[in-house]
């Protein structure tokens, strides 16, 4: 199952009714959005939509668009199961909702949904505390709907059994069947952790850090005296270098606490029921991470999440943009920007579908912004021969700063470079032609110097360009 469509109208930051194609394949959706552009919007749009299933809510005023009037506020999601089949809408609204279906219901206790505020309840909650208890978190939210296989009961049933009102001192009986599902939790909540933790540690080696993590728990016992349950503490320790840091929230750098709470969310996730619909929305959740050290959350998605659809949404543009390189091969991915906007009298998010380099050139062309054209068109072709250099594993020259790094560097090996066979990956024929039009047009026109050039020769350059990206892939 997959979604298809995206329709917004009259939510949080939504003014106007937002319709988002997602194709009859349902492709995963990468966002950028500037901050208050309305991408966290569409993250809880989805979130809010997915929740409601579980209490036959309605959307309430609470959700409205503050500067709009009435009651004329929905979402929608078209689903489908493949391509194939007919696809079914389901609406969330003042009046309707359609969210108490059972495949709604079953993908919103997948728990899918991760932005970075939520990172911030696994380390940074704890900053004044000598250490990290996970327990909330895992028993009432991350764990909550993970399922028993033998007694097909959910942790959060086995943790409901043990819940205040408590038996009086004198009700023996009673308090002899608390205590038996008290033992029934700590041995579930245990073999819940077990999991969470051998899985976490699997994910979080993948970010090539030398560190350790664990789950203390030692168990839920009833203190009669006081008709209270101690030990509700699930300790988070964790090793860097094979020794234990006490406080390590408060020595561990933001890159290492980011990528310990990735791979615990990441690995909850894994740990949910089944679901036919399985939806992976990541608000914004990588800020504590620099660039070298996101690349392997992508290797992670690709590893663990290929029958999620994903909804990956980020307010920096360097990081999209290598996002959308390194899945633009696959087919998978549509690609898609925010932009904050707003009148005399309101704000507004506007949705921008994005396409290939080399359409926006064109584009440009056709308005005669020959300079806007030239960039696009320079990018196109940067973008390629980066793109084929990295697939073949082609030589590039080293440098220290890959920022230094020209296009020269990238289209060297291409232009030297042959196949198994012995073949050169290119013909003279079309490397002559993008040398012609890098040296009168890609370079000389996105750059401030005034350069005199024809409209032919720069739809020549477009065709060339076009050629090469055609012959690359």
């Amino acid at each position: 199952m997959r979604i298809t469509e995206i329709e917004i109208k009259n939510f949080r930051a939504f003014r106007e009714t937002c319709s988002i194609n997602l194709h009859k394949k349902g492709k995963n959706l990468l966002i950028y959005g500037e901050n208050g552009s309305g991408k966290s919007s569409l993250y809880l749009a989805l979130k809010f939509f997915l929740e409601s299933g579980e209490d036959d809510s309605y959307m309430s005023k609470n959700h409205q668009n503050i500067f709009t009037e009435g009651d004329d506020r929905y979402i929608k999601l078209h689903i489908r199961a493949d391509q194939q089949s007919k696809e079914h809408i389901y609406e969330w609204s003042q009046s309707t909702n359609e969210t108490n279906d059972s495949l709604i219901i079953e993908a919103s206790k997948t728990n899918g949904f991760l932005d970075y505020k939520a990172l911030l309840e696994t380390h940074y909650v704890h900053r004044k505390s000598g250490s990290v208890n996970v327990f909330d978190l895992l028993v009432e939210n991350l764990l909550a709907n993970t399922i028993n296989d033998l007694t097909d009961r959910s942790l959060a049933e086995d943790w409901v059994d043990i819940q205040p009102p408590f038996p009086r001192r004198s009700a023996i009986y009673q308090i002899a069947i608390l205590e038996e599902h008290i033992e029934n939790f700590n041995r579930e909540l245990a073999n819940r952790l077990e999991e969470l933790q051998t899985k976490a540690s699997e994910i979080l080696d993948k970010f090539g850090y030398d560190v350790a993590l664990e789950f203390d728990f030692q168990g839920i016992t009833y203190n009669l005296d006081k008709k209270i349950l101690d030990g509700k503490q699930i300790l988070l320790k964790i090793k860097f270098f094979g020794r234990e840091i006490l406080t390590h929230h408060d020595f561990l750098n933001e890159a290492k606490l980011s990528a310990i709470a990735i791979s615990i969310y990441f690995s909850s996730i894994l740990l949910q029921p089944d679901s036919d619909l399985k939806i992976l929305a990541l608000d914004d959740v990588l800020i504590g991470l620099d660039m070298s050290n996101r690349l392997p959350v992508l290797d992670i998605l690709k590893e663990y999440f290929s029958d999620y659809q994903i909804f990956f949404m980020t307010y920096d543009r360097a990081w999209y943009e290598i996002v959308k390189q390194r899945t633009a091969d696959s087919g998978e991915w549509k690609y898609a920007e925010f932009y904050f906007s707003k009148t005399d009298e309101y704000e507004i998010p506007i949705y921008v579908e994005d396409r290939a380099y080399l359409e926006k050139a064109k584009e440009y062309f056709d308005t005669n912004d020959y300079k806007a054209c030239a960039i696009y068109l320079r990018t196109a072709f940067e973008v390629a021969i980066k793109r084929f250099c990295n697939k073949k594993n082609l030589k590039v020259r080293y440098c220290e700063n890959p920022k230094d790094l020209t296009s020269e560097d990238f289209w060297q090996p291409i232009k030297e470079g042959k196949r198994k066979d012995g073949t050169p990956f290119l013909d003279q024929t079309r490397i002559g032609e993008i040398e012609l039009y890098r040296s009168i047009i890609l370079n000389p026109i996105s750059h401030s110097r005034i350069v005199s050039v024809a409209k032919k020769e720069i739809s020549e350059a477009i065709e060339a360009v076009e050629k090469l990206e055609a012959e690359l892939k």
